[in-house]
């Protein structure tokens, strides 16, 4: 099976392959730009003086979390989005129209999950432990995780599932998806009446 196949499809698919691979593609782009989230996080945290703090509940709370995280939010977005147009939907609707969509469906994700679970679970992490999330508890490759770090890897699953059911449910329309398997069977079924209309003559 060719690179091309496996990334964008092609009409020498089953119908149960072409499944397989939508799956695969979306694992695939969901890595990439889980990769992409988690590198901005981390550069944002490395780079960017943390300034911005608020208290709530007794307790102060960072507010550079909260900006770095939409800051990542929108580039996650914008790479996701043509990721899964192109090898996951394989979209031919209006770019425009769909990424709206796509954004819109991703700020209710974001909301969810993103600001709210993670923010609560770093909040429930600092209560717990007594320190602060920026507070290294490993390294990988010589680079400190955090506490911040584990929690937003660990939300960036519960995204992922959510983000697919969304994009199915209120994004992709099934009309503006390449079917290749469609596109096969139409010849066919228009050639019969003709055929059947030859023997009859």
């Amino acid at each position: 099976m060719r690179l091309k196949t496996i990334v964008v499809g092609g009409e020498n698919l089953t119908p149960q392959q072409e499944k397989l691979r939508k799956v695969f593609m979306y694992v695939v782009s969901g890595g990439i730009t889980t990769v992409v989230s988690l590198a901005s996080f981390k550069l944002f945290n490395m780079f960017v003086p943390d300034i911005w703090k608020m208290n709530a509940f007794g307790q102060e709370i960072s507010l550079k979390l909260a900006i770095n995280k939409v800051v990542c939010w929108i580039l996650a977005v914008l790479v996701a989005y043509f990721l899964n147009r192109i090898t996951v939907f394989r979209s031919k609707g209006k770019i425009l129209n769909e990424l709206m969509k796509f954004a819109g469906a991703r700020i209710l994700s974001f909301l969810i999950f993103e600001e709210g679970l993670f923010l609560l679970s770093i909040f429930i992490c600092s209560k717990v432990t007594g320190l602060p999330s920026d507070t290294v508890v490993t390294s990988v490759l010589g680079i400190g995780v955090t506490y911040a770090d584990i929690m937003n890897l660990i939300n960036l699953i519960f995204v992922m599932i959510a983000n697919y059911v969304f994009s199915k449910l209120m994004v992709f329309r099934k009309e503006d998806m390449i079917d290749y398997t469609k596109q096969d069977k139409e010849p066919e079924t228009e050639e019969e009446p003709a055929e059947e209309g030859a023997e009859n003559a």
